[in-house]
């Protein structure tokens, strides 16, 4: 009896350990961390397909009448080409020029309300009136890619930390260089350092009609407040010039005062001339500041 008993007492025993084993099992499992989302991979290896894009350089002013009309060009162009063309605003005496515009003068010449389509020539010049902007990019968008840009960057406080690579399809023979221009859109301020006179005000036909002349708080896009590289760019090693090269470079750019949802960083590539008509650019890129852009 009293080794009944005593084997009663280790059955139940045993059974209080399983059970007590079996409710440990049942029970939620230390938390594992939720795992971090994974970081921007950052720039992957080139594609090899590029599309080719248009580097529309347009010269422009607050004081310049005839420039809003230029605005509604640039906007025909970029909604014809949705994606292909890349604007951007050279000041030209006014509260937003800064010492690109001097280069560009001496190198390619200025004129308001005029621009550049990659930089290459029409008629026998490089500067096009306005007018010509639609024909010229049609050609150059019409034109094979020989490579392409990728731009990633990160904000961090008043410092903007950028990356930007260009690979090359085909070996290229000549002096080339990499741009990469700091741009801002909306742009505005007090007095006729910003507003902008408006030469339409009284053209029904206009899209800046009855808006005022000048106009004020008049909101400037596509301005240039920067180039991270030498104004004519930064030369490009003979060596990366080679089907399947490429290039790398790094910037830092001090964006105090600067409001940095609205920083665009454009990156392009050119092949350098020894006059106003022999440079081209190749191709180009537009990425938001603090925003990945990968190859397309």
């Amino acid at each position: 009896m009293m080794l009944l008993k005593r084997f009663g007492y280790t059955w139940i025993f045993g059974l209080m350990i399983l059970i007590s084993c079996s409710k440990d099992d049942d029970s939620p499992a230390t938390p594992t961390p939720t795992p971090a989302p994974p970081s921007s991979s950052g720039i992957v290896a080139p594609t090899g397909i590029y599309t080719r894009k248009v580097l529309l350089e347009y010269h422009t002013a607050a004081w310049c009448g005839t420039c809003p009309d230029a605005f509604s060009k640039r906007d025909q162009v970029m909604n014809a080409f949705p994606g292909k063309v890349i604007p951007v605003e050279i000041h030209q005496s006014d509260g937003m020029q800064i010492p690109l515009f001097m280069t560009i003068d001496a190198t390619f010449g200025s004129n308001p309300a005029s621009g550049m389509v990659n930089r290459v020539p029409s008629l026998g010049t490089v500067l096009l009136n306005r007018t010509q902007w639609m024909s010229n990019v049609t050609v150059q968008t019409g034109t094979a890619a020989k490579c392409g840009l990728a731009i990633n960057s990160t904000i961090d406080g008043n410092s903007l930390a950028v990356e930007v690579q260009a690979a090359y399809k085909e070996a290229l023979a000549g002096n080339y260089a990499i741009t990469v221009y700091l741009t801002a859109m909306n742009v505005s301020g007090t007095g006729s350092q910003f507003d902008q006179v408006n030469s339409y005000n009284n053209d029904p036909s206009s899209s800046y009609y009855h808006l005022g002349n000048p106009i004020t708080g008049f909101k400037h896009q596509y301005v240039v407040k920067k180039v991270l590289t030498a104004n004519m760019g930064d030369a490009i090693a003979a060596s990366e010039l080679i089907a399947g090269g490429l290039t790398k470079k790094n910037f830092t750019a001090d964006i105090t005062g600067m409001d940095a949802a609205e920083l665009y960083l454009v990156a392009f590539v050119t092949k350098n001339g020894t006059s106003a008509t022999t440079y081209e650019v190749l191709n180009v890129q537009r990425a938001k500041a603090g925003v990945l852009q990968n190859w397309n």
